[in-house]
């Protein structure tokens, strides 16, 4: 497997980022603070979270001063798993 595949299907694999996923799936977009306290986690959890997850073009962020918003990337999602199953026919 490529490797950028790798780390891709690797952000995926841990709990409280798939919470995140699925508080984001549900509002649309939330700030880490919205997401810590809905988790009942630190920020800085949930901030490092996000920055794995926006990382690999999972989440995006819009700042709207003093907040930062996160929101899920659907179509870089897709454009993802499409590249990986094209990878795996080539292969």
């Amino acid at each position: 497997m490529e490797v950028k595949h790798a780390y891709f299907f690797k952000s995926f694999a841990h709990e409280s980022r798939n919470e995140i996923l699925g508080l984001l799936a549900q509002n649309g977009e939330m700030t880490v603070e919205a997401i810590s306290k809905k988790m009942e986690i630190k920020a800085s959890t949930v901030s490092r979270h996000l920055g794995i997850l926006k990382m690999q073009g999972v989440v995006g962020m819009r700042v709207e001063a003093p907040s930062h918003f996160y929101f899920l990337q659907g179509e870089e999602i897709k454009q993802k798993f499409n590249n990986f199953l094209k990878f795996l026919e080539i292969n």
